[in-house]
């Protein structure tokens, strides 16, 4: 049975960001899409659209000084939503962090646009990204 359009971008999107694949970023992350980016450090809130996510993204590289990784552990959905299972790593100003959080994006037409980010470790993140 083939992948799901939803699932098959959520891959190539994970690859993409490792990658820094902006040309395939941009074919993917819709200009309409929404990220929600939980806790209270300086990165926390809405991203409305897809310069917004991008500049998350770049907000991301440029506290951790570029050691920002998110690595693809597992991926589940179906026409409706795609849910990732992502190792995240990052050292900012020499404190590292790792845990495993969860992606949930809202697919329209095999395309993500809403996703939701929670994070097992909510509070070390705040903490290091608001260094």
């Amino acid at each position: 049975m083939a992948e799901n359009h939803g699932l098959e971008n959520l891959r190539r999107g994970y690859k993409a960001f490792a990658d820094n694949d902006v040309e395939t970023l941009t074919e993917i992350i819709p200009d309409n899409a929404v990220w929600h980016v939980p806790g209270r450090s300086p990165l926390a809130g809405d991203y409305q659209g897809r310069e917004a996510i991008f500049s998350y993204f770049m907000q991301l590289t440029e506290k951790s000084g570029g050691t920002f990784k998110a690595e693809l552990v597992h991926a589940v959905g179906d026409e409706n939503y795609a849910v990732a299972l992502q190792r995240t790593t990052a050292t900012v100003d020499g404190s590292p962090i790792e845990s495993f959080d969860i992606l949930v994006d809202r697919l329209e037409n095999g395309e993500a646009v809403e996703t939701w980010i929670w994070s097992q470790r909510q509070y070390e993140f705040d903490e290091i990204m608001s260094k």
